[in-house]
């Protein structure tokens, strides 16, 4: 049973989750089983809900939940983390400072993702990765500023090595004992990050 007092839900999270839920209703899919995978945003949603409609024997039962930024990733890692669910969480790196030179809030925001996983009972039973730098530069051929899931649409109809990357990637998140694909990694040490960056 769910208790909120108990996932520790500050009220910043909250409101994320309200608006969250009024913009995409879908996302409380993960309440309804299977194996729930975070992500960031929509480029990542479209490109692995094109490869399980491709083959819905191969990844039948699984759930990918669009946190529509990653900010709110970590409220939703909190409400898995409350039912002890075994899940992943795929996010983009970004980079320590803004292209202003100045800090960036998004890098900000992977430590407090792991802070969220790190707080499930069992780690173990998460798997953190992390697109380097972001999803579009680690797995398709270019980075578009506008119709960026259209974009990743088109490039895996049309090119079977970015498919087969983003296969194996959708894979490593499913079964934890399989290797990522290159321009990823799993972390559990904001250093290990920002090497990985470097």
């Amino acid at each position: 049973m769910f208790r909120p007092e108990k996932t520790r839900l500050d009220n910043n999270d909250k409101r994320l989750l309200k608006l969250l839920n009024q913009f995409d209703p879908y996302v409380a899919e993960f309440f309804f089983g299977g194996y729930s995978i975070i992500v960031e945003g929509d480029t990542e949603y479209t490109a692995f809900k094109y490869i399980i409609n491709n083959e819905p024997e191969e990844f039948k039962d699984i759930q990918i939940i669009r946190a529509r930024g990653k900010a709110t990733i970590v409220s939703l890692v909190k409400i898995l983390n409350h039912f002890n669910t075994r899940y992943s969480v795929l996010h983009d790196s970004d980079t320590p400072l803004n292209k202003a030179g100045g800090k960036n809030s998004a890098w900000g925001t992977n430590k407090k993702i792991l802070e969220a996983v790190q707080s499930h009972p069992s780690p173990q039973k998460i798997k953190l990765v992390s697109s380097l730098i972001n999803f579009e530069s680690a797995f398709l051929s270019k980075e578009v500023k506008t119709d960026k899931p259209y974009n990743a649409l088109l490039e895996l109809s049309s090119d079977s090595e970015a498919y087969e990357k983003i296969r194996t990637l959708l894979c490593s998140l499913v079964d934890h004992s399989r290797p990522l694909p290159v321009k990823c990694m799993e972390w559990d040490d904001i250093s290990q990050l920002d090497e990985a960056i470097k």
